[in-house]
């Protein structure tokens, strides 16, 4: 298995240059707005309908697999998406030239928050890109539902996960990866006796796990012994990291009780008033760290490093998880029963997707503008003829004119 994985991955090389493929991820960084649902409607476009750099089913399970582990599900689905084209230094890579622009852009704003906040030119920009986000989400339940689901019990599984994911997600951050798992073990458990052809070789890289641990240890360790300021912006940030299940949504009330009530790095205001900004800011929500940690030490040469740290910090945990989960992955996807789980998981993954495109576009603005906007942006998407970036463009430029 090791060797052929090796030979794939040797194929990948010859077949995808680095910088072609670093640029899509880029295009990518650029046409994200929203949470990692919307993100996955950009992947769809462009990686997968564009370049073909794998397939549906392959998006759909590492979508799957990533939303039951710790991190930013979306950052760790585009970085093991560049580990299964070349390798772990462009899975590297990829999350640098997907999270860095977004970092670096949060951070300068919390430098600069007092000039910006006085600054009402960029809310116009804003105007329409939730719409544009719902769009993007509404065009990955599609794109992936209608990939998955295949013979009947799909559906039954599909719509009995929608229908809980509507009753149980605003109750707990911990239904999602539990429905997750249920359509996995559903799939899995009928099958467990049958035999498979198939061995598997591959040794986890338990050194990976083992480091996440340890610096999970380190962190607590650090958080009571030393109260310098680096530390305590590494150490909440990466605390958070290995935390938070679900997304960059799930992890602004961490903040809000840690930061702004406990340690009082931030007020609520400015905390609010930079989470507003983070939307209109491509990329991935977790960015959003490096605008508390640079505001919270506003007026400091260290107000920069302070975000560039923070946002780093809470990425760490989530990319580990990638070296250890994306080979395991890859190796055991083969057997039967693993294959049946990932199935599962696959459609329960797009009755997950398909609720949050419900709730997402119920709470939009009851605006016929704003429905316009969707649908247009929908069908352009399934047109497949405007790229992702350009569609975000033009609904912020409409801000400027409607």
């Amino acid at each position: 298995m090791d060797r052929l994985n090796e030979k794939e991955t040797e194929k990948n090389v010859k077949k995808v240059k680095w910088s072609t493929f670093l640029k899509d991820v880029f295009l990518c960084s650029l046409g994200s707005y929203g949470g990692p649902e919307a993100h996955y409607g950009v992947f769809s476009s462009i990686l997968i309908e564009k370049r073909k750099y794998l397939t549906e089913e392959e998006l759909t399970e590492l979508i799957g697999l990533y939303a039951i582990v710790p991190g930013p599900s979306s950052t760790q689905t585009i970085t093991a998406i560049g580990y299964y084209v070349v390798g772990p230094v462009l899975a590297l890579l990829s999350f640098l030239v997907w999270a860095m622009p977004a970092i670096v852009t949060m951070s300068l704003i919390g430098v600069f928050f007092s000039v910006v906040a006085s600054n009402s030119f960029w809310q116009p920009l804003i105007t329409y890109l939730p719409a544009v986000a719902v769009a993007f989400i509404i065009y990955a339940a599609f794109s992936i539902s209608k990939k998955v689901l295949k013979k009947w019990p799909d559906w039954i599984l599909y719509l009995a996960t929608l229908g809980l994911g509507l009753l149980l997600v605003p109750i707990s951050m911990w239904a999602v990866p539990g429905l997750l798992l249920l359509g996995g073990f559903i799939y899995f458990l009928p099958r467990v006796k049958e035999k498979n052809e198939t061995k598997v070789t591959y040794k986890p890289k338990w050194l990976i796990l083992a480091t996440v641990i340890g610096l999970v240890i380190i962190n607590e360790l650090l958080r009571k012994w030393i109260s310098a300021p680096w530390s305590t912006l590494y150490t909440s940030f990466y605390r958070y990291g290995y935390s938070v299940i679900g997304g960059g949504q799930i992890v602004i009330p961490m903040m809000i009780q840690d930061l702004v009530q406990s340690q009082s790095l931030i007020s609520l205001n400015d905390f609010l008033s930079g989470y507003a900004i983070d939307q209109a800011v491509p990329g991935p929500l977790f960015s959003f760290a490096a605008f508390v940690a640079s505001r919270s030490y506003s007026g400091s040469w260290f107000s920069f490093f302070a975000g560039m740290i923070g946002g780093l910090s809470i990425f760490l945990p989530g990319i580990l998880l990638v070296f250890f989960m994306f080979p395991l992955w890859k190796s055991m996807r083969g057997i039967n029963q693993i294959k049946h789980f990932l199935n599962g998981i696959s459609v329960a993954a797009a009755g997950l997707i398909a609720m949050t495109a419900i709730t997402q576009a119920i709470k939009l603005p009851v605006d016929w503008t704003v429905y316009a906007v969707v649908g247009v942006s929908v069908l352009l998407l399934l047109s497949k003829k405007i790229p992702a970036p350009l569609i975000v463009i033009l609904a912020m430029a409409l801000g400027f004119l409607v």
